[in-house]
């Protein structure tokens, strides 16, 4: 049952991982489709109504993808709906702006600053660690956006007294953070797979990341030139025709080139992503090792007999002394376990139980695997029930589960481990306390 269910959870997690390159794919391929239609208005000069068409239909496919989602909740789903409402009334101003009457077109990108920063900030805190990073990286982009439509608004509506240049400082920000990003992602992914000589990835990868900087930045950078001087209206048309006819061709090579690409080596991409999720796990680990109870040494070792498999009979010092240095005693010091008629007055009582316990068959005493697990060696004695003959794993799950021992059903307070053997006397010198 372990093995089916560690397989079906292999197979999720490459499933997931999977839809994360294909998610990883449509962004790009969306970027490149927003930057074809606007070369495509720069060389036929046709209705900016068209542009406003194509985002009302990308709108309403992101909004369908996110609320496919089966993570989402209903406050973050009211919260994506009104978000994707104010940007579909956000285009509608436009609209009404250029063709109908002018109007104040700052208020709705402030509405939606407010709110994507809010998502922002709300995502943020309710992601794990492993997630984190990506949820910043998405949604600092989202704000960013709005702030640039917010600064577009200010100049439609001429409270921006600057060229287009300027008014798209956001923008060219944006695709400086790309650069640094994706060459620091790509340095990140070169440390963690060549150096580490992993069989599943070779050098194509590389050229994929590098074909992937190129769509995000050095076609838009080019792509956005040509925009503002054509809002400009400092360079000649035909110079602008011939450039935004160069960004298309460029834009359709690439596209067709990128999904290649990332079908020939999604394999690849999928062992990239497991390894930056283990790199997220793995802080954890420490902090949930430190919560966990450790060994400790014992100032004093305490000495043991093992009675039958499972049950330990503890000895005093003093006990442990008369055992090695007197062949009398007049104390019985193991009377609770031993009657009064097998007692030689010329031997000490654990003597005594040392030859009784050879005489056990060994069939009957066999104490050489654990007795929960059946394959470690028993090296833990709870006390104080003193019943043992389990091993080190099995008396951890023991302490983290249940607490109580396994025969007597009694509270554990302490775990001893024996680490050496004096004959057919045990010492136990570590403890653990539950």
């Amino acid at each position: 049952m372990n093995r089916q269910q560690e397989q079906i959870n292999s197979q999720e997690t490459e499933k997931e991982f999977s839809n994360e390159v294909i998610r990883i794919c449509i962004f790009n391929c969306a970027c490149q489709f927003y930057m074809l239609i606007f070369s495509c208005k720069l060389i036929w000069l046709f209705d900016s109504k068209y542009i406003i068409i194509f985002a009302w239909f990308m709108d309403l496919i992101t909004f369908v993808i996110v609320m496919l989602d089966r993570n989402i909740g209903k406050v973050l789903s009211v919260v994506h709906f009104l978000e994707k409402v104010l940007t579909i009334s956000f285009k509608i101003t436009i609209v009404i702006h250029f063709e109908v009457k002018e109007i104040k077109l700052y208020y709705i990108p402030a509405v939606q600053l407010f709110i994507t920063i809010g998502l922002f900030l709300f995502q943020v805190l309710h992601h794990d660690q492993s997630k984190r990073k990506h949820v910043i990286i998405a949604h600092s982009y989202s704000v960013l956006y709005v702030i640039q439509l917010l600064l577009l608004t200010l100049k439609w509506n001429n409270l921006f007294g600057y060229t287009y240049y300027q008014t798209f400082i956001i923008a060219w920000t944006a695709l400086g953070i790309n650069t640094f990003l994706i060459i620091l992602l790509l340095i990140t992914m070169v440390e963690n797979c060549f150096l580490k000589h992993l069989p599943q990835i070779n050098g194509t990868i590389i050229f994929w990341f590098i074909f992937y900087i190129i769509g995000l930045t050095i076609i838009p950078f080019f792509l956005l030139k040509t925009i503002c001087d054509f809002y400009e209206g400092d360079t000649i048309y035909s110079n602008i025709q011939l450039a935004s006819i160069a960004v298309l061709v460029c834009i359709l090579i690439y596209l067709f080139l990128f999904i290649f690409f990332t079908l020939k080596i999604k394999k690849q991409l999928i062992v990239v992503l497991q390894l930056d999720h283990r790199q997220a796990i793995t802080p954890k680990r420490p902090l949930q090792e430190t919560t966990q109870k450790k060994w400790r040494k014992l100032k004093i070792p305490i000495m043991f007999i093992r009675i039958s498999a499972s049950y330990y009979k503890m000895l005093t010092r003093q006990s442990t002394i008369d055992t090695n240095t007197r062949n009398t005693s007049s104390i019985p010091i193991c009377s609770d376990v031993l009657r009064p008629d097998s007692l030689n007055f010329r031997q000490s009582p654990c003597q005594t139980m040392m030859k009784q316990m050879k005489s056990i068959p060994k069939d009957q005493d066999s104490g050489d695997f654990c007795l929960i697990c059946f394959e470690n060696e028993p090296d833990v004695v709870l006390h104080p029930c003193n019943h043992g003959g389990i091993c080190n794993n099995c008396s951890e799950n023991m302490i983290k589960t249940t607490k109580q021992c396994f025969l007597c059903r009694s509270e554990i307070r302490y775990a001893l481990k024996i680490n050496q053997k004096d004959g057919e006397m045990l010492e136990a010198t570590d403890v653990q306390k539950v």
